[in-house]
């Protein structure tokens, strides 16, 4: 009797069995959908920050282009240089990169530069928007708003001057521009801000006409070792540069600040004519003690680095060509001087051997020669000369002026220089 009222339990046993591996199985489904989708979004998550990385090589690559730089962008041609702030910097200076066809862009609004990705459309990586401003790929100068008045003020841009610490400032150097960038990838979506600036010299300068060897300035020839504005009216001479000088707060010089006018190390330096000369502490320093400067030297980088930047400069030549708007060249050591025969340049111009130089010139910038400088016309210089020279006068001299620069020597040869990143974290702007 006993035995058959236990004859359904093992079938009750089954039953509960199959119920708990269905749960189970169920459960195992479950999590295992839940962690294939983790794993989805996860990716995502991923690709988007890579999406985002995209648009900030975008930016760094279109800084960096010379202005301007023609490219056909789906059908159409464009300028794809982003224009550059330039000195006195503009705090509300912007520039945007839409995710669209050139023309399609919305209008900018004023202080701002809209202009067009260069990718192909169809393949666009979605880093930026099509037309909303306030998530498209945007660059600005940092800022600091130093009078809590919510204001981009002049006074208030981060400048970077590698030769002051810290490097970030708001007096001296170049600006820091802050690249915010949007990333997407499917429903996923990321902001990354990554800060940048043009590659940095930390600029060695002893006087406006430096010679290793003896300097010949006979003639109606004017050299000043005062720091003058950028913006100098070219062909400014003394007396008159003199209401163009600077210190580094962009006001009158003072002695800190200004070079000696014309320095050698331990040459004479020939001085007959109507010759006009000024600087501080003195006019002309010829102390066998003044040490002379590589070109790597002067510019505070590593001779690999200067190699990296010659290696890719706008003009290569045993010639002078013009305009010379760059890095500039001229390597023609054991070959016949170079002639430059009047124009315009800015930046640095870099000749390892002779340079003769006839008619009007007007270069901001440095000029750095190896050889020997020769000069029968009337060139206009607004930064420095340094000439290491091969004979007793490394410097002849026609009509010249040369008037020192701190600002022109670092912007006009940083222009023509690379960005490259100072910093990098992910925001919460999305």
């Amino acid at each position: 009797m006993t035995c058959r009222n236990e004859r359904g339990t093992g079938l009750v046993i089954a039953i509960l069995t199959i119920v708990a591996l269905f749960a189970l199985g169920s459960a195992l489904a479950f999590l295992t959908r839940t962690d294939v989708n983790i794993a989805k979004h996860q990716t995502l998550h991923t690709e988007a920050i890579y999406v985002a990385e995209g648009g900030v090589e975008e930016a760094l690559y279109r800084l960096s282009l010379r202005d301007p730089t023609n490219v056909t962008v789906n059908g159409s041609t464009i300028n794809a240089a982003i224009r550059d702030d330039s000195i006195p910097y503009d705090p509300n200076w912007k520039a945007r990169i839409f995710l669209t066809r050139p023309g399609a862009e919305p209008v900018a609004a004023s202080g701002e530069d809209h202009t067009v990705t260069v990718q192909d459309a169809g393949t666009w990586l979605e880093y930026s928007d099509a037309s909303d401003p306030n998530i498209a790929l945007t660059i600005e100068h940092k800022w600091k708003d130093l009078d809590d008045d919510g204001l981009r003020e002049d006074g208030e841009i981060v400048l970077y001057d590698v030769g002051q610490y810290p490097p970030e400032n708001h007096t001296s150097g170049s600006p820091v521009e802050v690249i915010t960038v949007p990333g997407k990838s499917a429903m996923a979506a990321r902001e990354i801000l990554v800060e940048a600036i043009r590659f940095p010299l930390n600029i060695n300068a002893r006087a406006a006409l430096f010679c290793n060897e003896g300097v010949d300035v006979r003639g109606n020839v004017t050299v000043c070792g005062h720091d003058h504005d950028i913006d100098t009216p070219i062909f400014t001479m003394l007396p008159g540069c003199r209401a163009w000088e600077l210190n580094s707060n962009r006001t009158r010089c003072t002695p800190t600040g200004c070079l000696v006018g014309v320095m050698t190390t331990g040459d004479i330096v020939d001085t007959r004519g109507t010759t006009d000369l000024a600087g501080e502490p003195a006019p002309i320093d010829t102390s066998s003690s003044n040490q002379f400067y590589t070109l790597a030297e002067f510019l505070g980088i590593t001779q690999t680095e200067l190699d990296e930047i010659l290696a890719g400069a706008d003009f290569r030549d045993v010639g002078v060509t013009d305009p010379q708007d760059g890095i500039t060249y001229v390597d023609n050591a054991g070959l016949p001087d170079a002639k430059w025969n009047g124009g315009t340049g800015t930046g640095l111009l870099y000749v390892t051997g002779n340079l003769d130089v006839s008619g009007n010139i007007v270069y901001k910038g440095l000029i750095y020669i190896e050889g020997d400088f020769t000069i029968t016309g009337t060139p206009w210089v607004l930064g420095a000369v340094i000439v290491k020279g091969v004979s007793s006068y490394a410097f002849s001299g026609g009509n010249p002026a040369i008037l020192y620069s701190s600002e022109a020597i670092a912007y006009f040869i940083q222009q023509h220089l690379d960005y490259i990143r100072i910093g990098w974290k992910e925001t919460s702007g999305l």
